[in-house]
């Protein structure tokens, strides 16, 4: 393929490694408000709403080699040096952009000036990059292609002699001098006689005003962009002036107006995937706590350690509080974890961190946790517990078990299924019988499953990972928001609690006996 005069030797994306992205999600999917996703990825895009990341934090890929190129390319940015000149590229490429947005609100000789200026802000910043790449340390194959691209680009003739051109252009811009008087009704513009330069004459005379400046209360400094309607006249006398200049500006602009490579545009804009998510989980990484690349393959062993909910760790930590982390592992064929314990007891959030991972891992993002194995979902189902929808004809029960008739039907043994506290509105025993049913039938499509119930009796179904969530064994009324692998102790934390506010049997009877 060729691109710009250059060959890009079938690279295009550092997302993709086949450079194909395919058909990007037009929406958050539909687990993103239930695992609070959405909140990470509000959190990930801020102040990148020019590069249109959301379809692509939106996207999972479908295959295994896409995860693992994105993998590599994280690794290579784990080397501060490598993430320090990436960043310095971004932000050179975003001055080119915003000069090229604004030109159109220019005058014309001033819109000329500003591309010109864009462009060899964009022909330095691949100057410089190119010779960042041939000294970095890279193993990935996205970077390694991406710098292979860029050193064939920067050598060949469409780079150099539009280069070149733009610096000629420039410093005869630069060289022109002139000088101008102004009186009351009139400016008059003629070329340099060689008179004295009063410039550095002035600025030697204000340099103390500009030494104590930090002393001045705040002023008006104008956009750099403002150019009113005499300033223009001036500049268009200076044009007629200098004819041979101002036409080779105006050349540039015609020949050149499409100076940025295709691919470079792509790559900058992918380059955001990576360095906004890493930006994100910067302050949490500061706090210790920990973010692993997980290993990726087919195996059923899987597990995570020191996981978190990274949507709440960002609230906590923001106001200074502790984040809890758990562990998580299946084996031996276990697929389904039921999570019982005390309300407000951590139970949730568990079951929300886990889906996060998954769905994190899947995009090749680095993820909660100190080290993971997991494998690449085709899809996440949730079923949180809502309140009853009043222009739903159906009611509670049924909407529910309709929903979850859905899942299954669409789950496979790739995917992930997250219920939080399903089947609230019916009575126990009708819970305990449609529920074991609905384990039953995720056992038998062999879907990852973490079950958040109530409901004791679950946790106690063959085959079934039981975690809980713990309270302080001195104070049963505490949380520690604790998940661990336990025999569901559900009537135990009843009953200390009975002892706790003296509810129990014996307690009751004696007052009444009193």
């Amino acid at each position: 393929m060729v691109v710009g005069g250059v060959t890009a030797m079938g690279f295009n994306s550092i997302l993709w490694p086949d450079g194909q992205k395919g058909n990007l999600a037009e929406k958050d999917p539909e687990f993103f408000v239930d695992l609070n996703i959405d909140q990470i990825i509000n959190g990930v895009i801020e102040g990148y709403g020019d590069y249109d990341l959301r379809p692509v934090f939106g996207t999972m890929p479908k295959n295994i080699h896409t995860v693992r190129y994105r993998q590599e390319v994280f690794k290579d940015l784990q080397n501060p040096d490598n993430i320090a000149f990436l960043k310095g590229f971004s932000s050179k490429m975003k001055g080119v952009n915003m000069r090229l947005f604004r030109i159109e609100e220019l005058y014309e000789y001033q819109k000329q000036g500003w591309f010109l200026e864009a462009a060899l802000l964009y022909f330095d910043a691949l100057r410089d990059l190119s010779e960042k790449l041939k000294h970095a340390e890279l193993n990935s194959e996205g970077l390694r292609s991406f710098r292979d691209y860029i050193q064939t680009y920067v050598d060949s003739s469409v780079y150099r002699e539009a280069s070149e051109e733009a610096m000629k252009v420039k410093a005869n811009l630069s060289a022109i001098t002139y000088e101008m008087s102004i009186g009351s009704a009139r400016i008059s513009v003629r070329k340099d006689r060689g008179r004295e330069n009063y410039n550095e004459i002035i600025r030697e005379a204000f340099i103390k005003f500009k030494e104590n400046r930090k002393q001045v209360g705040k002023r008006q400094h104008f956009s750099e962009s403002t150019m009113n309607h005499v300033e223009f006249g001036v500049l268009e006398l200076i044009a007629r002036l200098f004819p041979e200049e101002f036409r080779a500006l105006i050349s540039f602009h015609k020949i050149h107006s499409g100076f940025i490579d295709p691919v470079v545009a792509e790559i900058y804009r992918e380059l955001q995937f990576y360095i906004s998510y890493l930006e994100y989980i910067s302050p949490l990484m500061k706090e210790d706590l920990e973010f692993c690349i997980p290993e990726m393959g087919n195996e059923r062993d899987l597990y995570c350690l020191s996981s978190f909910d990274l949507a709440l760790a960002h609230k906590l930590t923001s106001s200074g509080s502790r984040v809890i982390t758990n562990d998580f592992n299946l084996s031996g064929g276990e697929n389904t974890i039921v999570v019982t314990g005390p309300n407000n007891g951590g139970k949730s959030t568990f079951a929300r961190s886990l889906g996060q991972v998954y769905f994190l891992a899947a995009l090749g993002l680095p993820i909660p946790g100190k080290k993971s194995k997991l494998f690449l979902v085709d899809n996440i189902y949730t079923h949180f517990e809502k309140s009853e929808d009043p222009d739903n004809l159906m009611g509670k029960l049924e909407n529910d078990l309709v929903k979850m008739k859905k899942i299954l039907n669409l789950a496979t043994e790739r995917s992930v299924i997250i219920i939080n506290e399903m089947l609230s509105s019916t009575a126990s025993t009708d819970a305990i019988q449609i529920g074991k049913r609905i384990i039953d039938l995720i056992g038998k499509k062999n879907s990852i499953c973490v079950y958040v119930t109530f409901l004791d009796e679950f946790a106690r179904i063959r085959g079934v990972v039981s975690m809980v969530s713990q309270v302080d064994p001195s104070a049963s009324e505490m949380r520690t928001f604790r998940v661990v692998r336990s025999d569901p102790n559900g009537l135990a934390y009843a009953m200390s609690l009975a002892e706790k506010y003296e509810l129990t049997y014996e307690k009751i009877a004696g007052r009444i006996k009193e």
